[in-house]
This record gives structure tokens, sequence and C-alpha cells, in this order.
């Protein structure tokens, strides 16, 4: 395996020679780890080789110059500030005589602290639950538009259980809108049916 890098990017302008034109000598650097001496057994493998020489060499390239760690934060660790945490709000007020200026100002911080709630931490819960209920919707709406979709078949129960896959790859892709299409469907009555129409077996 061998990989022929140029170290003379440079053509000349012109091709006709004259006196005074130098012969360009182009040098090469080879990177082999066979030796270039013996004739190749198999001519048909070079590109191949070639191409995972180059994907090695950029894929070290690529891991070198990747960016720096983030910085770590303490917040997500689940501490929590002094002026933010109740207990140590609690016990600190027991230190204090109840009428003192560091009791009064505790009791301003532990009633600000009431009223607003931890919002940073809102994030870690909201927006991992918005991402689950999606996926769980996108995954529901997509299998209850194939079951729709095959009930008029002659052996729908046969395509339950062998999955049409060219079906369910056109309702999967339009699964990704299930919020709006099961709107539209609400508005217009086909999202539930009627308990007639419902057979319990």
């Amino acid at each position: 395996m061998s990989l022929t890098m140029p170290t003379s990017f440079t053509k000349p302008i012109s091709k006709s020679q004259s006196l005074f034109t130098s012969k360009l000598i182009s040098k090469s650097i080879l990177c082999s780890t066979s030796d270039p001496s013996l004739p190749s057994s198999q001519p048909q493998l070079q590109p191949l080789k070639s191409l995972t020489a180059a994907l090695a060499l950029s894929s070290i390239l690529l891991s070198s110059t990747a960016a720096p760690p983030l910085l770590a934060s303490a917040d997500i660790a689940g501490l929590t500030p002094c002026k933010e945490s109740k207990q140590f709000l609690e016990s600190a007020m027991k230190q204090y005589a109840p009428d003192s200026a560091p009791a009064l100002a505790l009791k301003a911080t532990m009633e600000k602290t009431k009223r607003s709630g931890d919002q940073r931490h809102w994030g870690e819960f909201i927006t991992p639950g918005i991402l689950f209920l999606y996926i769980a919707g996108w995954i529901g709406w997509v299998g209850r538009s194939y079951l729709i979709a095959i009930r008029d078949d002659k052996k729908p129960t046969q395509k339950e259980i062998i999955i049409d896959v060219a079906l369910a790859s056109r309702l999967l892709w339009r699964g990704f809108f299930w919020p709006v299409a099961a709107y539209r469907e609400y508005l217009n009555g086909e999202l539930v049916v009627d308990d007639a129409d419902v057979t319990v077996v």
C-alpha cells in the first residue's frame, strides 16, 4: 500500500522550449508498506489501497483539529448555589435573631426563590419531554396511517404480518408532520370514530 504526494505543484506556462528554459524536475514522496521494486501482483487493488490510505490520513487530520472540550459547569452536576438552596437558607435562619437584618435578608431571599422556582433547569426536562412526545406520536401516527391504508386490501392481516415496505416508507416520511395532520383530522372529525363503528372481538 502506498500514498504518493507530489512536492512540486507548479506547471510551465508555455510548452515551447528555448535555450534559456530549464526542465522542471518533479519530485515526489513515496510512502509505502511494501517494497516498490517488486511488481504488484494485484494492480486492480491499487485504487482501493489509495482510497483506504487517503481515508486514514484524512481521519487522522480531522481528529487532530477537533473542537476543544466544553468547559464544565457545576449546575449540571446537581449542585445548587447556597443563595438558592432552601435547606441552606433555613439552616442559616436559625443562627440569627428573628428580627435581625441578616434574618430579614434571608427571608426576602427565600420568598424570591419560592416565587420564581429554578427556571434554569426547565430545559433538562422540557426539551427531552417534548422530543419524546414528538417521536412517540410520530411512531404511533405512522402505525395508524399504515393500518388505515391496508384495511381495504384483500388480506389486511397478512400485510400486518409481512410489512409492505414501500407503503410503510412513504408513510414514514409523511409522519414527520403528524401534529399538523392530527389537528386537521380532529377539525374534520376523522380523528376519532363513533362508538357504534368500534367492533369488539
